[in-house]
């Protein structure tokens, strides 16, 4: 394996993270909707941001556009985790107050 491809692609989902964290945080807060349906949404959100994202800006390559999309939605609670209150990020819970 390409140990440069794969820092690369995980370079890529990094940026898409930060997209996709964004974005499902902007949804709960306008759309209220239960947990279980968050977790499932927050998922398909990432893995399409990823694999968008990755399309558009990276290769043409379907193998990896759907890994980084992958990367992506692994990534993306980590990235909401480590940088909430950080670059707008914030919960619902904390919005309120």
């Amino acid at each position: 394996m390409d140990g440069n491809l794969f820092i690369d692609m995980l370079h890529v989902s990094i940026i898409a993270s930060i997209i996709s964290s964004q974005l499902i945080q902007k949804i709960k807060h306008i759309f209220k909707l239960s947990s279980t349906f968050n977790k499932f949404l927050s998922l398909i959100i990432s893995l399409t941001i990823g694999y968008v994202y990755s399309f558009c800006f990276y290769s043409t390559n379907k193998v990896y556009d759907i890994w980084i999309g992958i990367f992506t939605a692994i990534g993306a609670e980590g990235m909401y985790k480590t940088f909430k209150g950080s670059f707008g990020l914030e919960s619902i819970n904390q919005s309120k107050s």
